[in-house]
């Protein structure tokens, strides 16, 4: 799977659109991601409740035009972790869910992006949309491939003491996670023909937020 990507910051996700999407597609796919999540902020304003938010997530997406399937959730022990970046984490998740992003999506190469951006207004994206109130993490990696589909892994956690530094290059550790890690999964694809009939809505809800917070990183 030789496909390249080029890679964004979408509100509290780090997404990766493939290179051979057309530019209405790119654009269709990373506002239906905007979306879901501000109106998944709207309605779950207690950032410690994970599954209002996803289900709202979720509602959104599908609101959009997307189909949705394959759905792989539930509690990751936080005993059966060690340390790790939220990059590393959500790699790892992805790669167990869907193995043929193993060659294309690699932290590392993530990461290399990220630290390039550092300082600028993507990092602070998400410093405010991935944590949330100091103690609260929620986190999405996505890619966005052939035939306009959204694959999305998203963390919630809470963590022990307030998170004061980079929180994309924040190493968290078992004893720093009083909890278990919840992880939620899923595959949605974009019929643009579906979509023709949310898409004007869509940008005029978002509005500025598509300037401000959808931002290339490559």
């Amino acid at each position: 799977m030789n496909t390249k990507f080029e890679i964004f910051v979408c509100a509290g996700a780090v997404i990766l659109v493939a290179d051979e999407l057309s530019d209405a597609d790119r654009s269709d796919s990373l506002d239906a991601l905007l979306y879901s999540q501000t109106v998944a902020a709207h309605k779950a304003a207690d950032m410690r409740d994970a599954d209002t938010w996803i289900h709202a997530n979720k509602v959104a997406m599908r609101a959009t035009g997307a189909m949705l399937s394959d759905n792989p959730s539930g509690n990751l022990p936080i005993t059966v972790l060690e340390n790790f970046t939220l990059l590393e984490l959500t790699t790892r998740l992805l790669h167990l869910w869907v193995p043929a992003t193993a060659p294309c999506v690699r932290a590392s190469t993530v990461e290399l992006q990220l630290n390039q951006a550092l300082a600028t207004a993507a990092n602070e994206q998400l410093q405010q949309h991935v944590l949330l109130g100091g103690k609260w993490i929620r986190f999405i990696l996505g890619f966005v491939s052939a035939g306009t589909v959204i694959t999305t892994i998203t963390l919630s956690f809470e963590v022990a003491d307030s998170v004061i530094d980079n929180v994309m290059q924040h190493r968290f550790s078992r004893e720093s996670i009083p909890g278990n890690v919840f992880v939620e999964g899923y595959r949605a694809l974009v019929d643009p023909e579906d979509y023709d009939f949310s898409r004007a809505k869509i940008i005029s809800l978002l509005g500025e937020r598509r300037q401000e917070q959808i931002i290339a990183l490559s």
